[in-house]
């Protein structure tokens, strides 16, 4: 198709084939795939710098070897221009770099008027975002369809603020009893250490449950209340029951509670006298106020929690063995945050998030704090990461929170955690030559850190060593 005269007078001419020529390359080369031109002897005569982002070859190395040294080297997985040159047709295939870039190549080949290869073109495509952008379709898709009603239940509790953020197994399968849990009114007990949300998962029953529609959840610990006021905070008062009584008198937590559910934090706490008080409301389901006599019938879903050892308890006489199997009867144990440390991380981003917006500010951490606060034990639990980061982000003058700002508690015990090879990695006292002695050292220091560190880019800079001569070593100890 021509343009009009005067449409040509806007454009830019080209003047010469050279610049011509240039303009190509250039176009070529800002190209977000990668892009490679091979000749028939399988030397990459031309590349961009999308090729070498994601395949993670250097130039030196496209430069002076063919692509089939490359693979016999291991820095080619395979190659769509080695079998595009050998079946003299257009090759398709998917391949993964050392990089950890996974890509679809194409390559096409060229041939003269008289019918002889000239070279092969391809065309690398990254496929990481694409696949990460299918797996994350995937994963709503599964939302989706298999827990519907669990997205639900979670935007009520979201809605009171309790949310639980976790994303190992353990935890998986915590939330997965507590849905079960919340259909009944069964007493639950929740155990498990200082901070790790026995408080957040009793909310979170009640909440996914019928009775956060009909009554309330109340929460009363039992250690933090003196054994005096227990009594009357839990099933209230008539009036002039005691000295002080309010003239009206006072309805117990247990009434406020009626139709929804109560929650008895520290019941380890809880005296011997209440506790036989207790035993007869789960019973008969009827409180009597102090210095009451009538007996007042109630609805009330019980869960205790506790970080005690109750049966323990129970043989210092500490705890009323009755009163344990009546609350015992569905069970939950969450496990400390050092069992399960793939939740720090989701948590770490969840409190960021959190505070950032509570604060009005938009910090973050450094890769190195990151690594820091993942390998640290938190004796205190999710109270602790929880205050830990909200400390961080106010003391911070960056927007990055850096190491350095992290207690020296916790960048002691990464300094004592050194890193140990297997007991069985030395060899016996067997006479060994020293040159194979060496080489059975390298096999196996090779072995160990290509299994723990992954992709192969990583592995070579933890051993301080290229790439291509952590591939050749590969190769010759056949890893």
């Amino acid at each position: 198709m021509q343009q009009s005269e005067q449409n040509q007078d806007k454009m830019p001419v080209i003047k010469t084939a050279a610049n011509s020529e240039l303009l190509l390359e250039k176009l070529i080369g800002s190209s977000y795939d990668g892009i490679t031109i091979t000749d028939p002897q399988g030397f990459t005569i031309w590349y961009n710098e999308s090729f070498l982002r994601i395949s993670g070859l250097q130039p030196d190395q496209l430069d002076n070897h063919t692509v089939y040294e490359l693979i016999e080297m291991g820095l080619l997985a395979n190659s769509a221009s080695k079998e595009s040159i050998l079946k003299k047709k257009t090759v398709t295939m998917a391949v993964t770099y050392l990089t950890g870039i996974e890509a679809l190549i194409s390559a096409s080949p060229i041939f003269d008027n008289e019918g002889e290869l000239v070279c092969t073109i391809g065309n690398v495509r990254d496929l990481t975002e694409l696949n990460r952008l299918k797996h994350q379709l995937d994963e709503t898709y599964a939302l989706t369809e298999g827990y519907r009603q669990t997205l639900q239940e979670v935007q009520l509790t979201s809605a009171d603020g309790n949310q639980i953020i976790y994303r190992s197994s353990l935890m998986e399968k915590i939330v997965t009893l507590a849905h079960k849990f919340s259909a009944v009114d069964t007493p639950v007990l929740i155990l498990g250490e200082s901070g790790v949300g026995k408080d957040v998962l009793a909310n979170y029953i009640h909440f996914i449950s019928k009775r956060a529609t009909e009554g309330t959840f109340v929460k009363i610990n039992c250690g933090a209340i003196p054994e005096h006021l227990l009594e009357s905070e839990l099933f209230g008062y008539e009036a002039g029951a005691f000295t002080g009584a309010a003239r009206q008198g006072k309805v117990g937590l247990f009434e406020v509670a009626n139709n929804g559910t109560i929650f008895l934090d520290e019941i380890g706490e809880m005296p011997l006298s209440l506790q036989v008080k207790l035993l007869g409301v789960l019973q008969d389901m009827k409180i009597q106020r102090v210095g009451g006599h009538k007996q007042i019938p109630i609805d009330v879903r019980i869960i205790a929690a506790t970080n005690a050892n109750l049966e323990k308890m129970i043989i210092e006489k500490n705890f009323r063995k009755d009163l344990y199997f009546r609350l015992n009867v569905l069970a939950i144990n969450i496990p400390p945050l050092r069992d399960r440390p793939e939740d720090v991380f989701a948590l770490l981003v969840h409190f960021l998030d959190m505070f950032n917006t509570k604060h009005k500010m938009n910090k973050s951490f450094s890769p190195s704090s990151i690594n820091l606060l993942l390998s640290y034990q938190w004796p205190g639990n999710i109270r602790e990461l929880k205050n830990l980061v909200e400390q961080l982000l106010i003391i911070s003058d960056e927007n990055v929170i850096n190491e350095s700002l992290v207690p020296i508690r916790i960048r002691s015990q990464r300094d004592l955690k050194q890193e140990t090879l297997p007991d069985d990695f030395f060899p016996t006292n067997t006479v060994i030559p020293l040159k194979k002695l060496i080489n059975e050292y390298e096999r196996k220091i090779l072995s160990y850190h290509l299994s723990k560190y992954k992709p192969m880019k990583l592995c070579a800079d933890v051993l301080g060593i290229d790439l291509t001569t952590l591939a050749r070593k590969k190769k010759r100890y056949n890893l």
